[in-house]
């Protein structure tokens, strides 16, 4: 049997510990002097810095609440692509075992299934793998990227002023033809105003 999962898990934990040691910043916020008042700045650069590792920059951005939806996201992937990987090595075992040995093979799957099924199994737990890692990749991209808006937007300053005002409208209708009796008429509609 293969067992190619043990050997890229020692390479990956190596290499997190590698990008914490040097790619974050030792200070973990800017200070600057201004008028003799020391003050914190909230940096998008910063919380881009901290979103290396998943969920630091939405800690950062003092967004706690967003903490179970990343680490969720990452949980359900990680499932998924365990579990995927998992079934590929076992059905490529049996699939080089039914190739290879053909009926002096003594793997269960390949008793229960044909070569050519064991192939087309494995093909399709590799392509669910592959899959899994992709919507990974693309899952921490996207954790990055909400923390670097969250952080651009940590000033926004929302007003207490907001509102919507719907109220009925008479408009006056230009340019119409001259035949038409009513041309001066007002057409009846709707005025929508946003206060923000």
């Amino acid at each position: 049997m293969f067992n190619h999962g043990k050997r890229l898990i020692p390479v990956v934990l190596a290499s997190l510990l590698l990008l914490c040691g040097v790619v974050l910043p030792v200070n973990a916020m800017a200070q600057k002097n201004s008028s003799d008042t020391l003050y914190l700045e909230h940096s998008p650069k910063k919380a881009t810095l901290w979103a290396i590792i998943p969920g630091a920059g939405q800690i950062y951005n003092k967004k706690y609440w967003k903490l179970p939806i990343v680490y969720a996201g990452f949980g359900v992937i990680g499932y998924f692509a365990v579990t995927n990987r998992n079934e590929y090595l076992k059905y490529h075992d049996a699939y080089i075992c039914s190739a290879t040995l053909g009926n002096d093979c003594q793997n269960p799957l390949a008793d229960k299934y044909s070569t050519d099924d064991l192939k087309t199994i494995r093909d399709y737990y590799r392509r669910n793998t592959e899959l899994s890692f992709i919507v990974g990749a693309a899952w921490y991209i996207l954790q990055m990227v909400d923390a670097v808006v969250d952080a651009h937007l940590y000033y926004w300053n929302v007003s207490e002023d907001l509102s919507l005002k719907v109220e009925p409208a008479l408009t006056p209708v230009y340019g119409m033809p001259a035949k038409i009796p009513l041309k001066n008429m007002p057409v009846n509609g709707i005025k929508i105003t946003v206060n923000f």
